[in-house]
């Protein structure tokens, strides 16, 4: 008799016993058998992770956050499993998971950096696949279970600064971008790297939403009055320079026009 002949009840008890991500992997009918185990038994393993690895308190939800498995059924009945840790978890600010976001931009290779070759929007994919984003796209549900449960502290949306927003201005996934935004995301982290990708993509629409905060009015020009303030960020003469360079002339006229961006002599050059 092997270890695939024993009941799944007991190769679950082995699971918990061992705490090892690398048990299902160890052949196809492992993975088979843990890959259809219920949100109850995989609760069960990360709690049983956490008592192995005894992180700080305020780290809990973050490292649980960070385990494939965990979605919102299973946090809801991990949650059921430990009572006792109900009200520290609400005074802890978790951090958004690279997970969710790292496989969102796989047909963006061309858009190593902001600084690389411009891509036009809907480049290399077609319309479709450009507009294919939906509102119960991932990780969008799990977000919205994550901002609205009760059981926790909402997580750091700008974790690792800015992650989460970058990656979904990288595959132009407008719903999510919205719902960042909405929670507070930062476009300016990172040196505004996610507005350089939107300017390389040569995509204003987009560039607006980072800019602008939803109230702004488009037809406010900056320094002219009180929408400049209202900006999520301050368009700077490193911006128009991109713009420039991608010969993107409606983010030209934006910046110059609408913002009030003046441009530096380098940028004055290459507009020669």
């Amino acid at each position: 008799m092997s270890l695939v002949d024993l009941p799944v009840e007991l190769l679950y008890e082995i699971g918990l016993y061992a705490v090892s991500s690398a048990l299902p992997q160890t052949c196809k009918t492992l993975h088979a058998i843990f890959k259809a185990s219920p949100a109850s038994y995989r609760a069960q393993y990360l709690v049983a992770c956490m008592e192995q690895s005894h992180p700080r308190e305020d780290t809990i939800i973050t490292k649980i956050l960070r385990y494939p498995i965990c979605d919102e059924d299973v946090l809801e009945a991990y949650f059921r499993l430990t009572p006792s840790e109900a009200e520290s978890r609400k005074r802890w600010e978790p951090e958004l998971p690279r997970r969710l976001f790292r496989s969102l931009a796989t047909n963006s290779s061309s858009m190593q950096s902001p600084f690389g070759p411009c891509v036009a929007p809907g480049h290399g994919r077609s319309e479709s696949e450009t507009l294919r984003w939906m509102e119960q796209d991932h990780p969008l549900p799990l977000l919205r279970y994550l901002y609205t449960c009760p059981h926790i502290h909402p997580p750091a949306v700008n974790s690792h600064k800015g992650y989460a927003l970058t990656k979904a201005v990288q595959a132009r996934f407008v719903p999510l971008i919205q719902f960042l935004l909405s929670h507070g995301a930062m476009p300016h982290l990172k040196s505004s790297l996610a507005i350089l990708i939107a300017i390389s993509r040569r995509d204003l629409p987009m560039v607006r939403m980072l800019v602008e905060r939803s109230e702004t009015t488009h037809a406010q020009p900056m320094g002219e009055g009180a929408g400049a303030e209202r900006d999520r960020v301050s368009v700077t003469p490193e911006m128009l320079r991109i713009a420039v360079k991608c010969k993107a002339q409606d983010i030209i006229e934006y910046f110059t026009r609408e913002k009030g961006c003046i441009p530096d002599i380098h940028t004055l050059l290459m507009l020669e």
